[in-house]
């Protein structure tokens, strides 16, 4: 069965987390991704906590790859780059336009070699314009996008989010424009450049914040774990002490909530009537919802809420999360063997397609250089040639 991008060549020449996590969403679907790192390797392998010689953090980020170190500042490593560039279709940086032009991947470059190139460039701001070649990671995006702005609590500093959210959302971009860009030149034969930054996905990423405001003139204030939309809606405890996210998004789920709680004498509380005056009298609704999930264990809560159809969820820790039965039964974790860990947990793409179009299980990330004769083989390399490019020191030895 092929896969959904089988016979599609992906270059990875991106680091840290946009780029290669947008690279490896491609192989997820069935490219053939090979990520080409310097001889010290993407600077994310020193990153954070680690097993073995690389982080985890890179390891969760370059699934599905074939891994190549190469130095392309030599004139071997830039035949070597030549060669790869002439048979890809896609290839993903996060260079700056001067790097770029300096290792022979820029467009004009890439378009001469390979005309049916599709390059994807990913930057923190954009290449144009006032920030244009400013350095920039997430947290930079954040602040300028206006998320930290409404994140945290009322009256409290301006907090970011605790997972790089647009790093995450940037990478999908990748692959949203490489995908288009594929379906295009389908159609003219042409390959072409995209460019996708930090900043423009986190705008992205906020359609009704920021449509509020351009609209209606209205900033949403910092509102912790609560709303200015609807009430209840916030954290509560159980009786262990457990944290609990729930919310009546309309009248029927404010219904099933009191239900669960055995609590309809708040139905029928003329303060509580509708949305508006359950707002205007939130906190004090909300004191006497505290009051009584506090009575319940998270067992009971559990099966309270799933049998009264109420909107509400244990807030899991990580560890928890993964374990989550939701999660594991949609696939969202499976194992796969890394070349020098051994069986290893992985992510999966949360995509579900029909049975028959299902991709099978990611492989795991490439150990520094580990595929670099397996794919210089393929470009026509002897074993000889490739000898004499580990003595010449281009390539890094294979681990």
């Amino acid at each position: 069965m092929k896969s959904i991008l089988e016979g599609v060549r992906v270059l990875d020449l991106a680091q840290v987390l946009a780029g290669p996590f947008g690279a490896a969403m491609l192989g997820d679907l069935g490219a053939d991704v090979v990520k080409i790192e310097p001889l010290r390797g993407d600077e994310s392998r020193h990153l954070g906590p680690a097993t073995g010689k690389d982080s985890a953090m890179f390891i969760g980020v370059n699934r599905n790859k074939r891994g190549m170190a190469i130095d392309l500042t030599s004139s071997a490593g830039q035949e070597v780059l030549q060669r790869l560039v002439s048979g890809a279709d896609i290839i993903v940086d996060n260079m700056r336009p001067s790097a770029k032009a300096r290792l022979g991947i820029d467009y004009a470059t890439l378009e001469a070699i390979n005309p049916r190139i599709i390059a994807v460039n990913v930057s923190a701001f954009g290449t144009s314009g006032p920030y244009a070649g400013r350095p920039g990671i997430d947290p930079l995006a954040q602040a300028l996008g206006g998320i930290m702005s409404i994140t945290g609590h009322p009256g409290a500093a301006p907090l970011k989010t605790g997972s790089p959210i647009v790093d995450a959302t940037t990478a999908h971009l990748v692959v949203i424009a490489a995908l288009a860009a594929l379906r295009r030149r389908d159609h003219t034969g042409h390959g072409e450049l995209i460019e996708v930054n930090l900043l423009d996905a986190l705008f992205n990423l906020q359609p009704t914040i920021m449509s509020q405001y351009m609209v209606a003139d209205y900033v949403q204030p910092p509102t912790g774990c609560g709303s200015e939309l609807m009430a209840p809606y916030g954290l509560f405890q159980s009786l262990e002490g457990d944290y609990w996210q729930i919310t009546a998004l309309t009248q029927k789920f404010f219904g099933n909530l009191c239900k669960a709680l055995t609590a309809e004498h708040l139905l029928d509380n003329p303060d509580y009537a509708t949305n508006e005056l359950r707002m205007q009298n939130r906190a004090i609704l909300e004191q006497e919802l505290a009051a009584l999930v506090s009575r319940f264990e998270s067992t009971d809560l559990a099966q309270r809420f799933a049998n009264n159809d109420v909107m509400a969820a244990p807030v899991n820790s990580i560890p928890a999360a993964t374990r989550d039965p939701q999660l594991l039964h949609n696939g969202m974790i499976t194992h796969t063997e890394h070349a020098a860990l051994g069986t290893i947990k992985t992510a999966t793409l949360p995509l579900h397609f029909s049975a028959e179009n299902q991709p099978g299980a990611p492989s795991a990330a490439p150990v520094l250089g580990q595929h670099n004769t397996e794919v210089l083989v393929e470009l026509g390399y002897s074993q000889e040639a490739i000898s004499e490019l580990l003595v010449q020191g281009v390539l890094h030895s294979e681990g």
